[in-house]
């Protein structure tokens, strides 16, 4: 029997799992022993995720788009469950061709810069490449024709007032301040009557 003496570890040899940090779990006691625990935390953290994620675009719309005004009129200002509020239709609707859209479509608007509220001046099923300095898009959903008459659905339909005041409002007067988003979202920044802010 020929015996071989063993391989020295060379100096340049080196332990395969020398390059591995350990990372301390900085997770309190109770949810590390706890798999209930870490199952909730996991759900709390997807649930404020969650709500981040959809709060997230409508806070950068009112810190970044562009503000337009808006003819509006009121309608049925009273909400049982949720107190007063000023439900609007928008003067987006009737002023433009709806040609090759059918109801459900969502439609971009393009709106002109007018005294002392923007209009519409085109309707497209594709959103504008370019805008001036005094145009803006808004998203909207087509309804079709009510009683003959283009309708479309903003989004921005509601907003609430302090309650017994909806019924004072002028709604020959009211308009509204409307941030929009750069892809045309938009968000009801508040609501004016007879130039005066609502709420305030």
């Amino acid at each position: 029997m020929i015996l071989t003496k063993p391989k020295e570890n060379s100096s340049n040899s080196v332990n395969p799992r020398s390059d591995i940090i350990a990372v301390p779990d900085t997770s309190p006691k109770f949810v590390r022993n706890n798999k209930a625990a870490k199952i909730f935390a996991l759900i709390v953290t997807a649930q404020v995720g969650a709500l981040l994620a959809f709060g997230l675009p409508y806070a950068q719309t009112l810190a970044f788009g562009k503000n337009v005004v808006l003819k509006c009129h009121t309608y049925d200002p009273r909400d049982p469950f949720k107190g007063d509020y000023v439900a609007v239709t928008y003067d987006v609707s009737s002023k433009v061709d709806f040609k090759d859209c059918k109801s459900g479509d969502t439609v971009f608007l393009k709106l002109k810069k007018k005294s002392p509220c923007w209009e519409p001046v085109s309707a497209s099923k594709e959103i504008p490449k370019s805008l001036t300095n005094d145009e803006a898009v808004m998203k909207v959903t087509y309804n079709g024709r009510d009683t003959g008459e283009p309708t479309v659905s903003t989004g921005i339909e509601k907003f609430y007032v302090p309650e017994g005041s909806a019924q004072s409002i002028n709604s020959e007067g009211l308009t509204a301040e409307v941030a929009l988003s750069n892809d045309g979202m938009p968000v009801l920044r508040r609501m004016m009557s007879d130039g005066k802010e609502i709420g305030k």
